[in-house]
């Protein structure tokens, strides 16, 4: 099993290329409970993670996954592989979800079982007003998953405590009480605001406070571009962080 999961991790590797300290966290985290793959012995040909999540109902809470990661081998591509691992999650009945890697495959996942699902609109700007003081608090990944509950409407997806500190590793989250909370990543020069919620306006100073020069938004729109997809979800759900 462990060559396996190496193997996993190179496969991973070769799909995203990326490799470091988040990499190793999200394997040490998701690995191997969260691990779906199709294996030829200790060759992967098809993998992804299956991540335990929460929709917030008006309800309660209903367990859900969050899919992540889904790679095939090139060697083994056009199989059906990745069709095949999707849809046996899908037909387990959990309300399941993800953010597709790239626009174009918003229409392979429509074609697995998926519907587009939380439009989101996101904005792109300058930093600016670093001069003027805001009155932020730093939050704890369970702090953050409290705040955001005033700005979302149920339904709404929530990551565990344990998964969403995973995003840590490159930024954080910040509250202006009353106005805006804010889950954030470090990109260089750039920051990315991964969810927005609140006061938009505020986001050209809060980039400046972090040292960036320019941002990117991403917060909640009706008119917005659907940002996932998902299955046996309930409508208008609202699914915003994402580890990308």
């Amino acid at each position: 099993m462990e060559k396996l999961q190496r193997a996993c991790r190179a496969l991973y590797e070769q799909a995203f290329g990326v490799s470091g300290a988040f990499d190793d966290a999200l394997f040490a985290h998701a690995m191997p409970d969260c691990l779906r793959v199709i294996a030829e012995g200790d060759t992967p040909k098809s993998m992804l993670f299956s991540i335990p999540y929460a929709i917030e109902t008006e309800n309660g809470i209903v367990d859900a996954r969050y899919l992540y990661a889904v790679a095939t081998d090139p060697a083994f591509r056009s199989q059906g592989l990745a069709t095949r691992l999707l849809r046996e999650v899908i037909a387990e009945g959990l309300p399941v979800f993800l953010r597709p890697s790239a626009p174009s495959l918003f229409d392979f996942y429509r074609a697995v079982g998926l519907v587009p699902v939380s439009p989101v609109k996101t904005e792109r700007g300058m930093a600016g007003g670093a001069g003027v003081a805001l009155p932020l608090t730093a939050l704890s990944p369970s702090a953050y998953l409290a705040a955001r509950r005033a700005y979302l409407l149920p339904p709404f997806a929530a990551p565990t405590e344990a998964f969403l500190s995973l995003g840590y590793l490159g930024g954080g989250a910040l509250e202006m009480a009353g106005q805006f909370v804010t889950f954030y990543e470090l990109r260089g020069r750039e920051v990315l605001f991964k969810e927005w919620l609140g006061a938009t306006h505020f986001a050209p100073r809060v980039a400046a406070f972090l040292g960036a020069d320019t941002y990117e938004l991403r917060t909640p729109c009706a008119e917005g571009t659907p940002f996932g997809v998902a299955a046996n979800c309930p409508e208008n759900l609202t699914f915003l962080i994402a580890l990308d």
